[in-house]
């Protein structure tokens, strides 16, 4: 059966083909599979909250059940499809970063105390006082969890125990930690919160220092590598909403401190500036200007060509959350109607709305937010406003060719192209047309045609 069916569907193809000029198939931008992020445990009511998903695909977090005075939560691993509540004896408990052997850390927020967690439990490791919105932002390969309590950051190590940063600044000022590096080395920012006095601060073990004295105004710690390279960012006349020159630098840390030297980019006028880099020193800035466009900027991994990046027109305003260990920024935008559109962007590929490249998901209010991404380009998303604990989704990319999203590529996603042929309507959820060009043409064709004679 399935034969006779293949020589009705190349019939078709040979005679489309002939209609038509033979083009070479382009290079194409990336669809995503959807899986939600589900536990079958409909009775108890509990939804998966991600927090961090690792190269090898493991997601980790924390399921959501409950309302009012019975409200818990309970730390989760997600691994091949399959969700792994973790047991555990408190009612407010969240995993929240993976280590390099898969297990995670969290807080117990109940019994204020940082811990490790496996599939058989967790072990607390540190003590202290921690209040709602205290979270593990940090593992190293070296074993380093870093968080911050608000605005206030600590570090943990078994080989040194907990450190607060404040304490270390006379308990007056938190200071935020934003990044640390397999050394133990922590790059951050004092007084957060003050645009015209915060300052970078660094943490190498002992005491916070400032990396950049001479520099004046005011300055943030962005992040560190394992090359001892500082991204930081200096505003003379502070970090004000709009307003007054923002430099961006990527300078080497030595003993003395660094040198700040030529910007990786300089930005005259910025409103609500955020920056983000990785490990390998990719740096991405966002920014409004006072006519209210929103701005985007990446570089090269060295971090001295600094690119802006094409905005779609009807976009108002952005925001970043986050950048991949491959280069790869992704944060929403906002539009003139105040609809949210979650992308991606890199440096060479430019900007890509995320919402128009999930293969046969639901329609999605929140338009796929990613709040992390891994090496091969998959992704944990939520699509709700607010990130709604009732939508996250693991979106992976999708195989060349399959049009349906089943994770092959066979007959089925040859009829599915040839009933689709012709102009493709405007759609929240891609399918037939592969490169989103709005027409399901040639292109779509010969790819699916490469990947069935590859996999027959």
């Amino acid at each position: 059966m399935s034969s006779l069916i293949l020589r009705h569907v190349w019939a078709a193809i040979a005679g489309v083909a002939a209609a038509m000029p033979c083009q070479a198939v382009a290079d194409l931008p990336q669809r995503y599979v959807v899986t939600q992020l589900e536990h079958p445990e409909a009775n108890g009511v509990k939804t998966l909250v991600p927090f961090d998903l690792n190269d090898a695909g493991r997601i980790t977090g924390f399921a959501f059940h409950g309302y009012g005075l019975d409200l818990t939560r309970q730390p989760f691993f997600w691994e091949s499809g399959t969700p792994y509540l973790v047991p555990v004896d408190w009612d407010y408990t969240e995993a929240h970063q993976l280590s390099s052997d898969g297990t995670a850390f969290g807080i117990d927020d109940t019994a204020d105390t940082i811990i490790h967690i496996d599939t058989a439990g967790t072990t607390p490791v540190a003590s202290g006082t921690f209040g709602p919105y205290a979270e593990i932002t940090h593992v190293t390969d070296t074993g380093y969890v870093l968080g911050n309590d608000a605005n206030d950051g600590f570090v943990w190590h078994q080989a040194i125990g907990s450190v607060r940063f404040s304490s270390l600044s006379g308990g007056s000022a938190p200071a935020y930690a934003a990044d640390i590096n397999n050394a133990g080395t922590v790059i951050g920012t004092s007084d957060f919160n003050d645009g015209g006095s915060s300052r970078a601060m660094l943490w190498q073990g002992q005491e916070l220092i400032d990396p950049a004295p001479t520099a004046s105004g005011a300055t943030r710690g962005i992040a560190i590598d394992d090359q001892d390279r500082l991204v930081l960012a200096h505003a003379p006349n502070g970090f004000w909403p709009g307003g007054g020159a923002h430099h961006i630098h990527l300078a080497p840390l030595d003993q003395d401190g660094v040198e700040l030297g030529t910007p990786a980019k300089t930005i005259l006028e910025a409103f609500n500036l955020e920056v983000l880099a990785n490990d390998d020193g990719v740096i991405a800035g966002c920014w409004n200007t006072a006519d209210d466009e929103p701005r985007l900027f990446m570089t090269s991994p060295d971090g001295l060509d600094a690119t802006e990046l094409v905005i779609p027109p009807y976009m108002i305003s952005i925001g970043l959350d986050g950048m991949s260990d491959t280069g790869m920024a992704f944060g929403r935008f906002l539009d003139a109607d105040y609809v949210t559109f979650g992308f991606v962007a890199t440096a060479q590929d430019g900007v890509q709305l995320l919402g128009h490249r999930l293969i046969g998901a639901p329609p999605l209010a929140f338009y796929g937010v990613a709040r992390d991404a891994n090496a091969s380009g998959a992704m944990i998303i939520s699509w709700a406003h607010n990130y709604n604990y009732s939508h996250w989704a693991l979106i992976e990319p999708a195989l060349p060719g399959d049009v349906d999203g089943s994770g092959t590529v066979d007959v089925t996603d040859l009829l599915d192209l040839i009933a689709a042929w012709g102009p493709q309507p405007a759609d929240p959820l891609c399918g037939p047309d592969l490169n989103l060009d709005g027409v399901v043409g040639v292109d779509d064709l010969l790819e699916v045609l490469d990947a069935f004679m590859l996999n027959p």
